[in-house]
């Protein structure tokens, strides 16, 4: 092991540890005691042994050395945890979650503010409702809760939570700020960066405005976005978040293409920006002939700003905190090599904050710069037997943040990215240079206007080029391709990287046997999986129910169900994004839709609508509530389709089966609108089942319908309101008496959608409930005695 590699162990195993302990920590002391005992015994042994002072590899008791420092990380980690786990869950809190009692916080906000998007009316446009006229807006906010006021007692806390309010006031609440609101409570899974959610029991208001020192920076990013709004297409778009880390004005439609594009990490300030930033303030230095002292000290103060204006994001943290160690030991005379600053943040970053070990912004930073440390040189030593050396420079720096990354992030999407590689090789010159000329438009703009505009359209200029590689990328017909989902997935892509590593490896070091035998087994793994696409479709169609009438689309935290009966097809929403529905579709071959119908208009039921417009041929609607709901409509009447609202009695026919509208009421009011308001469907075929979808209806709007007596009786299917949240009329479901109930639901969604309410609810009434999240694709058949249930994965 050579000198870079020795705090690669510590650093592993402390991420390790913190990782493993925030999902247990009852365990938390015990691995912290044992790794402390285990640390002084291996710390004697490397002491007493023997020294052997060479310039080859570590002798036996360097070894010793390595394993202490390792076994102390790992103890340090547990620590960490184990002193934080009863701050971050007070007694009294977990009390009041569980006695169901709303409690009265002082929440300052931590992190960028975020629309709500399952509550937001004009959620499909989030850069249109960041600027709707209206003077409340529903926001997830994550914060700090420092007090408590609980049965006449205040209680001064740090609880980290994240909550869900309607604010009274038309912006996304800047960081830094003061709230005061009621709220009722929820915890979190261990591991959750949040130890609780918080469900605003009404409009939360701000106390009190960020201090100055974060006031200015919200208020420049805010002026940033107001003057990049100005700017024609996805350029104005990105340029805030490549500068300043500001996303807002990004439409789904284009984040969605950056996903798509593998470039993502291009939509907001990443840790690259960091490096950017000290390079550019150290070479103006220099070129100004300042010494030494003056340039690190310039370079610390540039990033110090930085950090502030752009907030500390996972990912600036690790850059910031990897640039300032190198700073530091420039000015102290000891030049320092990547990895082991790499390895030291890592360590530093775990253990002052165990629960960052599970963010995906940091476990992505961190991997990335870890690849680009170790595998771009290898990898340019093999493609310059093919290419010129500065092109094979080009190539091996994507292809090695692609490497290490890619089974992280199997996780989020479960796709291979075809044209990752080759979008990001064409971005890259472009990123830097919007970058800094954002950023000087951001800090210019306000004390020389003209100066500043003209530093924005410049800046324009590589945004906009960075936006049309993602839309065409995005656009093309094979982008990605399918993989495992979830942790066997991850596992095993990590796993072929590996090998793949190593056969690079073993063909630059001549080991050609290695090299054969790493070749081999990429062989076989990569004809597996030709034949696994190829079975993909077959496999499926092979093993559902023939005669299915029912399927509920996996497109993660949104609604997204099929209906077909005499060969007529039916689509209830149409989940958040296009892609997975599109891919629903595709497993499911289904073509053309007789009936689209949009239950309301939040971005988990009309998100996705892009992959069926000119599809449809009739849309049953709720009532649009602004103009970016009218342009849904728009688009999908100029499509072909014939619109028409849907209210309580209007019928129809779908194939053989009869369909009819149970709610909304014709002249509903404004409190039957969004999720009140949603579009509610019984359907009954002809000796098949009988199935109700509620959308997202509340308990109120529930019981307005059993008090109706539209039901007319038990059904044999129902679609759970809402993802299964709490809020259900009980007597509902004792009154549908279903066999099968839907629930599409996103995995770990951040609204912990099922409840346990939820699910009590249906086992109680002898209702089997399927869920998305663990299910995958849901498909239903058979007849209403003997229905049949097929599930894509074993749930």
């Amino acid at each position: 092991m050579t000198p870079a590699h020795r705090l690669l162990p510590p650093a592993v195993a402390a991420w390790i540890t913190a990782a493993f302990v925030v999902g247990i920590p009852d365990a938390a002391w015990l691995v912290a005691g044992a790794g402390f005992l285990a640390t002084i015994g291996t710390a004697v042994v490397a002491v007493t042994r023997p020294r052997r002072r060479t310039a080859g590899p570590p002798s036996r008791s360097a070894w010793w050395g390595i394993v202490a420092l390792t076994l102390l990380a790992t103890s340090l980690a547990a620590t960490a945890v184990a002193a934080r786990v009863e701050a971050r869950t007070p007694a009294a809190l977990i009390e009041a979650a569980d006695a169901g009692r709303s409690v009265a916080v002082r929440l300052t906000v931590g992190e960028k503010s975020a629309l709500d998007d399952s509550r937001s009316r004009s959620a499909w446009d989030r850069g249109a409702a960041a600027k709707s006229t209206s003077e409340e807006t529903a926001q997830r906010i994550r914060g700090t809760v420092t007090r408590v006021d609980l049965g006449g007692s205040t209680l001064l806390v740090s609880v980290p939570v994240v909550l869900f309010a309607t604010v009274t006031q038309q912006d996304l609440v800047p960081i830094g700020s003061v709230l005061e609101v009621d709220a009722a409570l929820q915890r979190t899974p261990p591991g959750d960066a949040a130890a609780f959610l918080l469900f605003a029991r009404q409009p939360a208001e701000v106390s009190n405005s960020p201090p100055g020192f974060l006031a200015w920076a919200n208020d420049m990013r805010a002026g940033l976005v107001d003057r990049a709004a100005e700017l024609p297409g996805a350029g104005g778009e990105l340029l805030p978040g490549l500068s300043t880390g500001e996303t807002t004005a990004v439409s789904a439609d284009l984040d969605q293409a950056m996903k798509s594009s593998s470039l993502s990490h291009l939509t907001a300030v990443s840790g690259a920006n960091c490096a950017v930033i000290v390079a550019v303030v150290t070479a103006t230095l220099a070129a100004l002939r300042a010494p030494r002292a003056l340039r690190i000290g310039g370079a610390l103060a540039g990033l110090g700003l930085f950090v502030v204006l752009v907030t500390p994001e996972p990912s600036v943290v690790r850059a910031a905190l990897m640039a300032l160690v190198v700073l530091l030991a420039l000015g102290a005379g000891r030049p320092t090599a990547g990895l082991p600053v790499l390895s030291l943040v890592v360590i530093v970053v775990v253990i002052a904050d165990p629960w960052l070990s599970r963010s995906y912004g940091f476990v992505l930073s961190a991997l990335a710069t870890g690849g680009l440390l170790t595998l771009t040189r290898p990898l340019t030593r093999l493609l310059s037997a093919w290419v010129p050396r500065p092109l094979a420079v080009a190539f091996a720096l994507p292809i090695a943040a692609q490497l290490a990354c890619q089974p992280v992030l199997i996780l989020l999407t479960p796709t291979l990215p075809l044209l990752g590689v080759p979008a990001n090789l064409l971005a890259a010159p472009a990123a830097p240079i919007a970058t800094l000329l954002g950023l000087a438009a951001c800090i210019l703009a306000p004390l020389l206007p003209p100066v500043g505009v003209a530093l924005l359209w410049l800046g324009w200029i590589p945004a906009t080029w960075i936006g049309a590689i993602a839309t065409t990328v995005h656009s093309l017909p094979i982008n990605r391709l399918p993989w495992l989902p979830d942790g066997g997935g991850a596992l095993l892509l990590a796993g072929l990287t590996a090998v793949l590593i190593l056969a690079v490896r073993a063909t630059l070091s001549g080991r050609r046997t290695v090299a054969a035998c790493c070749a081999g087994v990429l062989l076989v793994a990569g004809g597996a999986y030709a034949g696994s696409l190829a079975g993909a479709r077959l496999a499926p169609a092979l093993s559902m129910p023939a005669n299915w009438s029912h399927a509920a689309c996996d497109v993660g935290q949104g609604d997204a169900i099929i209906l077909r009966n005499a060969g007529a097809v039916a689509l209830i929403d149409t989940g958040p994004e296009p892609e997975p529905l599109s891919a629903c579709l595709d497993a499911l071959s289904i073509r053309r839709l007789d009936l689209l119908v949009l239950t309301h208009f939040d971005l988990d039921h009309v998100g996705g609508v892009s992959a069926v417009v000119g599809r449809a041929d009739l849309v049953l609607v709720g009532e649009p509530q602004n103009a970016a709901d009218e342009r849904i409509l728009s688009d999908l009447a100029a499509s072909g389709a014939g619109i028409r609202r849907a209210t309580a009695g209007l019928t129809g026919t779908l194939g053989s089966a009869h369909w009819r509208a149970l709610w909304p009421p014709p002249r509903a009011g404004p409190v039957w609108q969004g999720n009140a308001g949603s579009v509610t469907l019984l359907v009954e075929a002809p000796g098949g089942l009988r199935s109700l979808f509620l959308g997202d209806l509340d308990e109120a709007a529930q019981a307005r319908i059993l008090a109706g007596r539209s039901l007319g009786g038990p059904v044999d299917l129902v679609k759970m309101a809402h993802h299964g949240s709490a809020d259900q009329s009980s007597e509902l479901y004792v009154q549908a008496d279903a066999r099968i109930a839907l629930i599409p639901v996103g995995a770990d969604n951040d609204y912990g959608h099922p409840t346990r309410a939820a699910l009590d609810l249906l086992e109680a009434v002898g209702t089997t409930s399927f869920r998305t999240d663990t299910c995958g694709l849901i498909v239903v058949g058979g007849s209403a005695t003997e229905p049949d249930v097929w599930t894509e994965r074993r749930c």
